[in-house]
């Protein structure tokens, strides 16, 4: 227990020294009482959780799996119910909505509850993106520390898995192995940053624009649509740091290195640059054809609009280069894409490439059995092998957010929601892409599709816990109930 107290504070000095440059940012926007306020959590938050590290310090131990386990899912349930209080406060909204907020930030699901995101302070805006930051950073963190290691929903194993199986026996190389992470992740954002400023994007909204590429989420500066914002070359930009989210931290890693052998291996993230291409040139001909003319809209902008818009359904933020996009796309497709979602070890939710290639190359190869019974082929895809143990744990995941997927869509129905609205919210929370769901698909303006904020609290509730559980890919709260339950008897 004291274990776990120890990491939950330092998690909870983290978050909290994590409200110092949104102060600052508040101040120097001359939002002062914003900032001072901002400080006073940031100062009080950090007081109570050093004061329980020092306390602790040198009486904890290792970490049981399943303890590990219960930890993770207490702590996505436990920080975004921290920052309830300090996003109702700065926001002058309620506790449903600052939770609902809340969950929607860690989760990196983007998804706004305010009425009006014009009147939001910027720098609670600002407060919000990193929350949003910080919660991508904590997905791979959970990912490859947690549920990887015991091959949670297929996760494949990689180089480190080993130090990972036994990394939470030791707190020194939790944190090396956290900052190796930490540094590729910081790197990449400040890359972003830098080539939107050199874009002609102005300093605070090249910050969220960073944020929010990185992390795969939805937050975004308000005040005007994403195209005008950024401009044809910032979102060329936006779109690559998109696509980088979306893939294997590894494979990114391997990059840096030029490690050529390796790349070689990530099939899944080529798979998804090629999806990327695809859908990207289809995007820019509906624009096109809805413009008119590549008179009225150029061809290079069409194209920069449709990358943009093609990898942020891939990487699951959901963005639109401009209000109404994918209204003008089947529906279907839409929620296809976004329920696939990204690459493993990413920050982007839905089901991942790797566990769609490893079903598809499973059916292909009980095909061939069927003309060729003798034949042997590799059971692999990429550098990932899948082996019966691998299919039941990706057939089982498949399975369980399916079904997870028709509970909250029965859940939303049952609490008055029509069946559409009901079906794309379940659809945008399980897969983290809160923008998903808009007011844009009511093509009658009948009313029936409310935006977050005229929701019910319960279905805000609902939506919440729809989040988390997308986030950990479902199973890992499943096992951690089953942890619990074994315990109570």
């Amino acid at each position: 227990m004291t274990t776990v107290v120890f990491y939950l504070a330092a998690l909870a000095s983290i978050l909290s020294a994590s409200l110092l440059l949104p102060a600052l940012v508040a101040f120097g926007l001359e939002e002062t009482a914003i900032g001072y306020r901002m400080l006073m959590y940031s100062v009080s938050g950090g007081f109570v959780s050093i004061a329980i590290l020092l306390t602790i310090l040198g009486k904890t131990g290792g970490l049981e799996r399943n303890n590990a386990i219960l930890l993770t899912v207490g702590s996505w349930i436990f920080f975004p119910s921290i920052m309830t209080l300090p996003i109702a406060d700065l926001s002058g909204i309620g506790y449903t909505d600052a939770f609902f907020q809340s969950v929607s930030g860690f989760t990196t699901t983007g998804a706004l509850i305010y009425e009006n995101p014009d009147k939001i302070p910027t720098s609670v805006l600002f407060m919000l993106a990193q929350l949003q930051w910080l919660g991508g950073l904590a997905t791979l963190v959970t990912l490859i520390l947690v549920l990887a290691p015991w091959e949670i929903g297929g996760l494949p194993q990689v180089a480190s898995a080993s130090v990972a199986a036994s990394i939470v026996a030791s707190q020194s190389r939790l944190v090396a192995f956290c900052g190796r992470i930490f540094r590729i992740y910081f790197t990449i954002t400040a890359a972003c940053f830098v080539l939107l400023i050199l874009a002609g994007v102005s300093p605070l909204n090249a910050a969220i624009f960073a944020y929010t590429s990185v992390s795969t989420g939805g937050i975004v500066p308000v005040s005007g649509s994403v195209d005008e914002l950024l401009g044809g070359n910032g979102m060329i930009i936006v779109s690559l740091f998109l696509l980088a989210g979306a893939t294997s931290i590894f494979w990114l890693q391997d990059l840096f290195r030029l490690d050529i052998r390796k790349l070689l291996q990530h099939r899944e993230s080529y798979f998804m640059i090629a999806g990327v291409g695809v859908i990207s040139l289809y995007i820019a001909y509906v624009l096109i054809s809805a413009a008119g003319s590549s008179t009225i809209l150029p061809v290079n902008r069409a194209v920069s609009e449709g990358v943009l818009n093609a990898t942020s359904l891939i990487s699951t933020s959901a963005l639109q280069s401009r209000p109404g996009v994918f209204a003008l796309l089947p529906p279907t497709l839409v929620l296809l894409l976004v329920f696939v979602g990204g690459g493993c070890y990413s920050t982007s939710g839905g089901i991942k490439f790797f566990r769609i290639g490893g079903m598809y190359s499973l059916a292909r190869n009980e095909l061939d059995r069927l003309l060729y019974p003798s034949v042997v082929r590799p059971r692999k895809f990429g550098n990932t092998e899948f082996n019966l143990d691998f299919m039941k744990a990706v057939w089982s995941l498949f399975a369980i957010l399916v079904a997870t997927l028709g509970v909250i869509t029965c859940m939303l129905s049952f609490s008055g929601l029509s069946f559409q609205p009901a079906f794309t919210a379940a659809m945008a929370a399980i897969s983290n892409a809160g923008p998903l769901y808009g007011e844009f698909w009511d093509f009658s303006a009948s009313g029936e599709w409310p935006a977050y904020h005229a929701l019910l609290e319960s279905q805000k509730v609902i939506l919440s816990l729809g989040m988390i559980l997308g986030r950990l890919e479902v199973i890992a709260v499943f096992a951690a109930i089953t942890v619990l339950l074994r315990s109570i008897r």
